[in-house]
């Protein structure tokens, strides 16, 4: 029995980890849920299944004997709590971004790898069907050699949506930083393109502060009032990565973004071009290359039937959440071993990538990434 212990009962954890995740008859257990608001954990405990609450970390990772934790506390806490859980010796999960420096996650690094621990994080890209597909077509060699991408890493803005916890510290730089899209958003991208195209090798980095102003209204907690906030973080911005050998890439990091029509992903190579959403799993090519040519031109590329398939026998018809995916992920990792596609040493790197498109807003240079991905 898988036993799983969640740090975070806002949000994150009840829309994208925790539905489903509780599953006996499939060998898992929701033993432990945290949060420092007693009545948010017990919330979510009890509509999840949850088998015990705490409002301290350190006292939940003593008692209870957990096989992986996950941490989904907001946006920049979680290096100290993602300690905790290695120097308890338990597997660990970490919502994106794991830190904001280089430094920090290289100790992180080194910590599981002493407690002989996996220290897997989001963003969880690499683990998706379609992801992983469009890897296998580029790297096949479908577009030639690869030119430029350009990603659409941006939304309209967390008042856009509608949150149970109150979305405005996403909005000040004293409680998320000095450009919260960079690491909410931003990050999505940089995983996903590293994951494809490898590592970056330069970086830099424009952003500024778009709409001062936010109205936040959509909060469903009790006894929330609406309210305006004047923004002190960065809510606008471009990321320019160079991958060497003549590659590079545009990321847009933006809470600007109210529509948008344009995929969210655009390869453009010696030979081919692809593009992808990856909200709707649709991908189009079009390219010279014998065995990837269509003589319509650009044509629309389906899942293998073997992947299709696999995913039938893993989820049925439903689109499985984050959480299952993990959990499916890491009971593979202690089955087979090897080096996970999202091990702490992408999120180290695209973490070395976002502190260095910071120095470069502040110092208006081009700023070299020293850490690279193996593979």
């Amino acid at each position: 029995m898988l036993r799983i212990g969640v740090i975070g009962a806002g949000d994150v954890a009840r829309k994208l980890y925790l539905p489903g995740i509780h599953n006996p008859d499939a060998g898992v257990v929701l033993q432990a849920v945290c949060d420092l608001v007693r009545e948010r954990a017990e919330a979510v405990a009890k509509e999840f299944n949850g088998q015990s609450v705490y409002t301290d970390a350190a006292t939940m990772l003593e008692r209870e004997e957990l096989d992986l934790v996950f941490v989904l506390t907001p946006l920049l806490t979680h290096p100290p709590i993602v300690r905790q859980v290695l120097q308890f010796g338990k597997h660990c999960y970490s919502e994106k971004p794991l830190t904001l420096s280089r430094r920090e996650a290289d100790e992180l690094m080194e910590l599981a790898d002493q407690n002989k621990v996996l220290l897997l994080c989001a963003p969880i890209y690499p683990l998706l069907p379609t992801v992983q597909f469009i890897r296998q077509i580029i790297v096949n060699g479908a577009l030639g050699k690869v030119a430029f991408a350009r990603a659409h890493s941006s939304h309209g803005g967390p008042e856009r949506g509608t949150f149970h916890t109150d979305p405005g510290g996403y909005f000040l730089s004293e409680k998320s930083g000095p450009y919260v899209p960079l690491y909410d958003m931003g990050v999505y991208a940089l995983t996903l393109l590293t994951y494809v195209l490898g590592s970056v090798k330069r970086v830099f980095a424009m952003a500024g502060i778009a709409i001062p102003e936010r109205r936040i209204e959509k909060v469903t907690e009790p006894g929330f009032a609406p309210y305006t906030i004047k923004l002190t973080t960065r809510d606008n911005g471009f990321v320019l990565l160079d991958f060497g050998d003549g590659c590079f890439a545009a990321v847009d990091a933006s809470f600007c973004m109210r529509y948008n029509r344009v995929p969210s992903y655009e390869f453009y190579g010696s030979h081919g071009s692809l593009t992808a959403d990856l909200w709707r799993d649709e991908i189009w090519l079009v390219s010279e290359v014998e065995g990837f040519h269509h003589p319509e031109g650009w044509y629309r590329l389906e899942l293998p039937d073997e992947v299709k398939e696999r995913e039938r026998k893993l989820w049925g018809d439903s689109r499985p959440t984050m959480g299952l995916r993990v959990v499916e992920h890491f009971r593979q990792c202690l089955a087979k071993g090897g080096l996970s596609p999202i091990h702490v040493s992408r999120a180290r790197h695209v973490v070395e990538v976002m502190e260095k498109a910071l120095l470069a807003l502040e110092t208006g240079k081009v700023q070299e990434v020293e850490s690279r991905l193996d593979g």
